[in-house]
């Protein structure tokens, strides 16, 4: 809002709070008026009373007017920084006004008595459900080496239905410590074929069950930075985004040298275009999700949250019915 337009809005407001003293002045005047021409007094004492009467008016009203244009823009200057506490507003100056400070003093007080209580209750389920997700990867792993003595579809079948719900926990345990705010990420020159195979072993038998192909194509001398230990949750949970929704055809890891970018295509279902601005979003699962209704619109949301950490930039290219590509751009890194 511009300037003038501004202070046309406070003086209209100004006059507005005040009409009821401005209608009794009139109908004051109105009678002194009457009363002086009823006793027939000069014309022109009367009109050198009401001037003098309206040149103190005046100035009383621009004394007001002054006073309560800067305390305006002083709470406009509040409003813009929103400070954490009460005291620095100004200082009430008549009843109503310390009535409105002893209110807001007491909502202040009553909301960071809720926020603390929130915190408190928000704490202890992360606090559980992280401790949960530790204890549970203990009879996760044991089931993995019991099963790893089962041969043929079914032992292959259980395998496949465990490993996915070692994923699962894993989902929960970093969308808890993202959402937490957690911090132990570990910078350092990471070695991105290394990474890559890490996440593609993990979804070899995938691939065999699927028949896909996969096409890896980064050398040796590819060294990026980031957390190693993050960055294979991004791969990894990119990999299963792929597998999911890819019946034939196959997936391709892409490096390209002079963009410092990663490139991983599918030749799968692809995003329809409407859902591409929102597909990292908390929970959004557009049209796929109601195809594929175990979808839950957490695995893009989490990658996007940990590359915003790590300072890779993700961005997502699709054509339905033909597939996907994401593309993950890093920092530029030199082999130690």
């Amino acid at each position: 809002m511009t300037g003038w337009k501004q202070e046309a809005r406070l003086l209209k407001a100004f006059l507005w709070a005040r009409r009821a003293q401005l209608m009794l002045l009139l109908l004051c005047t109105a009678v002194f008026a009457l009363v002086l021409g009823l006793f027939k007094a000069p014309l022109e004492a009367a009109l050198y009373a009401g001037l003098l009467c309206l040149v103190a008016l005046l100035m009383i009203g621009l004394v007001q007017y002054l006073g309560l244009r800067s305390r305006h823009k002083a709470l406009l200057r509040l409003l813009d920084t929103l400070p954490d506490s009460l005291s620095l507003l100004p200082e009430p100056r008549d009843l109503l006004e310390k009535d409105y400070h002893q209110l807001l003093a007491s909502m202040e007080s009553l909301y960071t008595k809720r926020v603390t209580q929130e915190d408190f209750r928000y704490q202890a389920m992360t606090d559980y459900i992280t401790l949960w997700g530790h204890q549970v990867k203990t009879p996760l792993s044991a089931m993995g080496l019991l099963l790893a003595r089962e041969e043929g579809e079914k032992g292959g079948a259980l395998k496949e239905e465990l490993f996915k719900i070692d994923r699962y926990v894993d989902m929960a345990l970093n969308y808890m410590k993202l959402e937490a705010g957690a911090d132990d990420f570990r910078f350092q020159s990471v070695p991105l074929k290394a990474a890559a195979s890490q996440a593609v072993r993990r979804y070899a038998r995938f691939f065999v069950v699927k028949r896909l192909s996969l096409q890896v194509d980064i050398p040796e001398e590819a060294w990026v930075v980031s957390d190693d230990k993050q960055l294979l949750f991004v791969l990894e949970q990119l990999l299963s985004n792929a597998l999911k929704y890819t019946e034939k055809g196959g997936i391709t890891l892409s490096w390209q040298e002079e963009s410092q970018c990663l490139t991983l295509t599918d030749t799968g279902r692809g995003i329809k275009a409407e859902d591409l601005p929102l597909i990292t979003q908390q929970g959004f699962t557009g049209y796929n999700g109601h195809v594929d209704r175990q979808a839950t619109g957490i695995g893009l949301y989490l990658c996007r949250k940990i590359c915003g950490r790590l300072g890779i930039r993700m961005d997502i290219a699709s054509v339905y019915g033909e597939g996907t590509a994401v593309t993950l751009k890093f920092l530029k890194a030199l082999k130690p």
